[in-house]
This record gives structure tokens, sequence and C-alpha cells, in this order.
């Protein structure tokens, strides 16, 4: 029977006991007292990275917007304040007093906004001196004891004609959040009201995760000592780190990418009916990744990171913070027939990671073990599926589109992205320098176009015969 079909008074105590049941569950908020705050394990993992090694932090959360017609940049600029009083985490700061950070949000302080004016060059086509601008300005890091953690570079190419570059530290955004940072921007510049901030904001959210994966972790970390046990590192060591060539342009890492239509991924998907069940486009795409590594490193045990997003609740859906754990996913090519048995192990195994998900942070720790310096734990090589990039709407009339750049910023030694785009997906693999030319990512993502066009092909070509992985 369902709630509608009881009677008056049953119906009264059900719904009291299913709003008592929600608000037990629902993310408490805390007293904003000034002092310190908790630092979610996402942040724990990403200060803690920076400080023991800079160039192994995640790289900066940005976004890029081209817009047409009368930019008001003095509009923009208290837009830009109103949303850094409208969301706590962009006004935050991190203290660590104990060696292990804190949070310390801080009243609304201007943030910078900066305006490179290329109308000043010479012919009509600026663009390429703005991307170059940009790719270097998206990779310039932020102190996060000192903040600000978001800054706006606006490139005027010409009267009506100006590109926008927001940047954010990763402690304080994911990419989730930027999206709403560029939706509330556009909203505040129009000068829509938007509803209250959001409650809880995201110090209520980490003190309610941090107790969350602790009820977790000791039910959970078995799976991992014994999924990740004899785990050995997929690319030798690097030798000590060393500053980036100037033949490189100062760059520590590089990208290629490739287009595939979304038609051929859709044939990988279908690839799998004799698999055992539907297979997502994140699980078809991993799988011709780990093709492409197959035939890089001869390894038949591969592990890929991937990032989920802790999101999931309702009420943290208007939160700009960084919701993103870390997950490894470890497949073994022993023993399977077929791309279609293989997409069937990835789907099984992404299927037992993230019935067992538990904090970066606290898996690495809880495996114990010697970690080696210039190895990243668990995994060197990772996959992230985004998101269809769209441009918010409003601005008041102006027009505005995503600009699209790659940031030449790199986590991992070897990392693919993957982003719908109409009726294709951008890949883009992007890898460290000092392992691997230029040249050598661009033939790498020539390989995955191939994989994923054909998985069946050329054996010498992709170290897979399309009939048994050897």
């Amino acid at each position: 029977m369902t709630r509608a079909g009881l009677p008056a008074d049953r119906r009264e105590l059900v719904t009291r006991l299913l709003a008592r049941k929600a608000a037990a569950a629902a993310v408490p908020v805390l007293p904003r007292t000034g002092e310190p705050l908790e630092c979610s394990h996402e942040q724990r993992r990403i200060w803690l990275a920076g400080q023991a090694a800079p160039e192994s932090a995640p790289p900066n959360v940005t976004l890029g917007l081209a817009v047409t017609g009368e930019l008001d940049l003095p509009r923009l600029a208290a837009a830009l304040g109103g949303l850094v009083s409208r969301h706590e985490a962009l006004r935050t700061r991190y203290a660590a007093p104990d060696g292990l950070p804190h949070q310390v949000v801080r009243p609304a302080q201007p943030v910078p906004l900066e305006l490179v004016d290329l109308t000043c060059l010479p012919g009509p086509d600026r663009e390429p001196e703005a991307l170059e601008l940009a790719r270097a300005a998206a990779g310039e890091r932020f102190d996060p004891a000192r903040g600000p953690l978001l800054r706006l570079t606006v490139y005027r190419l010409g009267p009506a004609e100006h590109r926008l570059l927001l940047a954010c530290h990763h402690i304080a955004c994911d990419g989730a959040g930027v999206a709403l940072v560029a939706a509330d921007l556009a909203a505040l510049y129009a000068g829509e009201e938007l509803p209250p901030p959001p409650v809880p904001q995201y110090a209520d959210y980490a003190a309610w995760s941090v107790r969350r994966a602790a009820e977790r972790a000791p039910r959970r970390l078995p799976y991992w000592r014994e999924r990740l046990k004899g785990l050995e590192p997929l690319f030798p060591r690097l030798p000590a780190a060393t500053s980036p060539s100037p033949a490189d342009g100062g760059r520590s890492s590089a990208a290629a990418s490739v287009r595939v239509e979304r038609a051929l991924v859709d044939r990988l998907r279908g690839d799998a009916r004799t698999g055992g069940g539907p297979v997502t486009p994140f699980a078809a795409l991993l799988a011709a990744y780990l093709v492409v590594l197959h035939g890089l490193t001869g390894r038949r045990d591969l592990v890929v990171g991937t990032v989920t997003s802790g999101r999931a609740r309702r009420e943290l859906e208007p939160v700009v913070g960084c919701f993103i754990n870390l997950v490894p996913l470890r497949v073994s090519l022993d023993g399977l027939t077929g791309f279609p048995a293989l997409l069937a192990r990835v789907r099984e195994t992404v299927a037992g990671a993230l019935a067992n998900e538990v904090p970066f942070d606290t898996l690495v720790s809880g495996l114990g073990g010697h970690r080696l310096p210039g190895v990243h734990p668990s995994f060197q090589a990772a996959f992230v599926l985004r998101a269809d990039p769209a441009p918010p709407p409003g601005w008041a009339g102006l027009r505005a589109r995503v600009w699209e750049h790659e940031v030449d910023d790199a986590g991992f030694d070897l990392g693919l992205t993957a982003t719908p785009r109409g009726g294709a997906y951008e890949l883009t693999l992007t890898g460290r320098l000092a392992r691997f030319a230029p040249a050598e990512l661009a033939a790498l993502a020539g390989r995955l176009a191939a994989v994923v066009r054909d998985p069946a092909g050329d054996p010498a070509s992709l170290g897979y015969s399309g009939k048994e992985i050897e």
C-alpha cells in the first residue's frame, strides 16, 4: 500500500518518521566562530601533495569563455565580488599549525581581475596570442595560505571581443564547481536575483564527510588490500625531478588530442552485449585506453586511476568546493578472449571499486608499505570522462561560448581526458615531458583513436589481436 492509501493519522506518522530520518542523514551546519574548521579528505590530499612536491599537486581548475558584445568591466568586477561573498570555499584560507591543514573562512576580499589588452597587436586575429597567454596563466599556482584562490583574466581582442579565463585552486573548486562559479558569475553580471547562498557550505560537508569515511573505512579497506596486493608501478621510476627544459618552453607536460564519433563509442558499448550487460561510455573508453597501455608497456596487469564526485546529495548540488576523490581501477588482461570480455571485466572492476570507495588518502595509508619517491601511489595513469561543457546563460545580452584551450599541466605520468563535443568525443592525452615526447603523445592518441574505431585492429601497432590479449 502506498502512503496515499494510508489513513490520515498513519500518513502523518509516516511523514514525520521520514522527515526525522532525512534530518538525521542531512549534512549538519557548523557554527562559524572564526576558529579553524576541519578539512575534507580531498582538501587534505591536495594540500599535502602541494607541500611534499608542488609538481605533483593537481593542476588548477580552469574555464575559458569567449564573450562577444560590449563587456562592462566594472560590472564584471562587482559580479566577481558578489560571487566570492556567496561561496565560502572561494574565500577560505588554509593553515597547518599541527602539520595538517585546517580551513579558515575569511570575509570577502577583492579578487584579482586582470585586463590584458591585445588590441595593440597588429592584424585582425589576436586569438593565438590570447590562447598562449591563457595557457601560461592557467598554470600559475596559488598560495592556499594567503589566497585569494580564484582569479579572472580578461583578454581584450577588440572593442566587442573578449576572452575570459577563470582559474581556481583545486583545493577550493572542482570541475563541476567551476561550472557553478561561471553560472553564478553570469547571473550576477546580468543583475539577476539569485537564491540565498547554499546551506550547507563546503566546510560543513568537509566535517560530515570525514565522519562518514571513518565509519566506512574499516569495512572497505580489506577489499582494497586484497585488490591492490602486489601492485607494481606501471612505468619505471623517473630520475630525480629537474626543472623543465628551455627547449620545451618551460613546460613540464604536453598534450595531444583526437576526435572520435559518438557512434563509434556506442558501437564499442554494443560489443558488450555478449559480455553480460550494458556498458557505459566511461567503461568503453577505459577499455580502449587499457588496450593502448598494454601495447605501450607490455603489461597485462594494469591500473588506471579515475575521479568520482561526492556531490551526490541534493543539498550539495549548488555548493562550490572540491568533492572529487581518486579511485584506482586494477584490471588484469589474463585469460581474456576478445574485446567484449575486456568490457565485461572493466564493468565489474568499476562496480566493485565504487561499492568499496574510500577517500584516497585513507586508502593509501591503509595499504601501508613503502612509498617510492617520484611514483604516484597506486597508479601513474589516469582517465577522466568530463561532462559536455556549455557556456552559462545570461550575460545581459552578451553572446558567450566555451573558449577552448588545453591547460598544459599533468598530475600523472599519463592522463586521458574524454570530453563530449556534440556528436563526437575529444580524447586528450596529457603526459609528462620527462616521460613522453610530444610526438610520442601524438602517436599514442592516434593509436587510441584506432582502437576505438576497430578494437580488433593490427596487433603489431596496438598490442592487441582482437582475439586474445597475450
